[in-house]
């Protein structure tokens, strides 16, 4: 079993989208966009059993003031999940030949990974992905991550009935109020007010770059959309952005904005609805990690999902990772304001 490095955008994306955990992270243009505006190098490997790839993995990497950073997904992208992406098939196996394989792969990729000396190396599985014992049994440091998703094949009066009492009344008093929800590509209403909110010096990281952004969506107007809440007088009560592929993922929103409404909470009752009726089986979403949000997505009553992510450093250890995320975070910041 052999990791190759894949150089076609068709048998790449054809992969993705046939494997079940393959996310809109997976995607090729997705990975090469965001090499770009990282400025990462894209290694992405596929491992092969025999003449079938059984998964593929997208690294990045770079070298910053001689340390080498490896990554899975690069930091302050807004990608929650990347890591390995199992094949169609590998679902239907045994356990045994699950185990066999998973160790073939995990030591593929291992001597890719040793191959880039990496003084720090960083991977955030799917939640699908929870077999990481080859990378404990590699002395990488792990953690468990969690993330918000809803079984979308429920009737959804048992979706509405199992909320929180109190957000069903809030959502009841919203849909009296004539709130109006469009869904477009422009990026700015979302963009501008998530970095209002990054201007706080307590928060130490920037939001992710306009240009990033504006690229993704161009690149996937079908699959990433921004959704706005109008009231009757077409003021902005709330903003969002989704993946919609395969499942649909409540990937980033904006502060609460103040207004009378319950704007946040209605634009999400709205777009479960959305998605349900358009045959996603899966909601997800994310923000289960931070404490200032769990406690209002947690009034949706949905399943807390676990995933992983590893980590490795050398010996220049915390030096390393220190390094390579202040200088990016300084490289991100400066360019945003360009």
């Amino acid at each position: 079993m052999t990791a190759i490095r894949v150089d076609d955008r068709a048998t790449w994306d054809t992969f993705i989208d046939e494997s079940p955990s393959g996310l809109l992270f997976h995607k090729w243009d997705y990975l090469h966009l965001t090499a770009k505006h990282t400025k990462s190098t894209l290694l992405p490997y596929a491992v092969y059993h025999g003449d079938e790839p059984i998964c593929v993995f997208p690294l990045f990497c770079r070298r910053i003031h001689g340390i080498n950073a490896v990554f899975s997904p690069p930091p302050l992208t807004v990608i929650p999940h990347l890591g390995c992406v199992m094949s169609r098939k590998f679902g239907e196996f045994k356990q045994s030949k699950k185990e066999s394989l998973l160790g073939m792969a995990a030591k593929s990729v291992r001597e890719e990974i040793l191959n880039l000396s990496p003084n720090y190396l960083s991977i955030a599985f799917v939640p699908e992905f929870n077999d990481i014992r080859h990378y404990l049994w590699d002395r990488c440091d792990a953690r468990v991550r969690y993330t918000y998703t809803i079984n979308l094949e429920r009737p959804l009066e048992e979706i509405w009935s199992n909320l929180h009492y109190k957000l069903r009344n809030k959502l009841k008093k919203a849909a009296k109020a004539g709130l109006r929800l469009e869904k477009s590509g422009d990026v700015s209403t979302l963009h501008r007010l998530i970095s209002d909110r990054y201007r706080d010096p307590s928060l130490d990281i920037p939001p992710i770059k306009r240009d990033y952004l504006e690229d993704l969506v161009h690149a996937y107007p079908d699959r990433i959309g921004i959704y706005s809440l109008y009231d009757a007088q077409d003021e902005t009560v709330a903003v969002v952005a989704a993946h919609e592929y395969k499942r649909f993922l409540l990937w980033m929103g904006t502060p609460r904005i103040e207004t009378v409404h319950a704007g946040n909470e209605y634009l999400q009752w709205l777009l479960i609805e959305r998605a349900q009726a358009e045959g996603y089986r899966t909601f997800e979403n994310m923000g289960a990690n931070n404490p200032d949000l769990v406690f209002f997505k947690s009034r949706f009553n949905p399943d807390l999902t676990m995933y992983f992510e590893i980590e490795k450093k050398d010996a220049l250890g915390t030096v390393s990772e220190w390094a390579y995320l202040t200088f990016f975070k300084k490289l991100m910041t400066a360019a945003d304001r360009v």
